[in-house]
């Protein structure tokens, strides 16, 4: 199954990115993130090929996902596989700068491990297209919010 989105988010791009790139950020706007940890413990420079673990709240349970970062250009693109018993998942946002205001684009590959995760998915697909949107409106949001209460540059 695949998801996009697109949206125009009225912040500069680099306080877009570090809403995708900060820990305590993305508790901000992804839904049930209660942790990110490393496998080496700290959390290392980014990059392609940095390994972490999400452990995120659904429903009753806390569910953990694997993930890597596969690719890492900031402020524009990051992309990350993540995997989970039930699916494996390949997410980009690519970002586009318009001066003051960015364009996010994000798409999502979702592979189900069995035919009946992949029938579950299909049935409940309205409800995770539901929730990336609440999430994705979130983060704008949050970075609409503090461009706001930035300093805007001396020139």
């Amino acid at each position: 199954m695949e998801i996009t989105h697109h949206q125009e988010i009225i912040a500069p791009i680099d306080l877009v990115f570090s809403y995708l790139n900060d820990d305590e950020k993305m508790k901000l706007w992804m839904e049930g993130l209660e942790s990110v940890e490393y496998p080496r413990g700290k959390k290392p420079e980014s990059k392609a090929g940095t390994k972490f673990i999400h452990s995120i709240k659904e429903g009753l349970n806390t569910q953990t996902y694997k993930g890597i970062i596969t690719e890492y250009e900031p402020p524009s693109l990051l992309a990350v596989k993540l995997s989970h018993p039930a699916h494996r998942i390949k997410v980009t946002y690519e970002l586009t700068s318009l001066g003051r205001k960015t364009e996010l684009d994000y798409h999502c590959e979702l592979e189900y491990t069995s035919f009946y995760y992949r029938f579950m998915g299909v049935l409940f697909s309205w409800f995770t297209k539901r929730i990336l949107k609440s999430q994705l409106a979130k983060l704008k949001q949050l970075a609409e919010q503090e461009s706001v209460r930035r300093v805007p540059p001396a020139n």
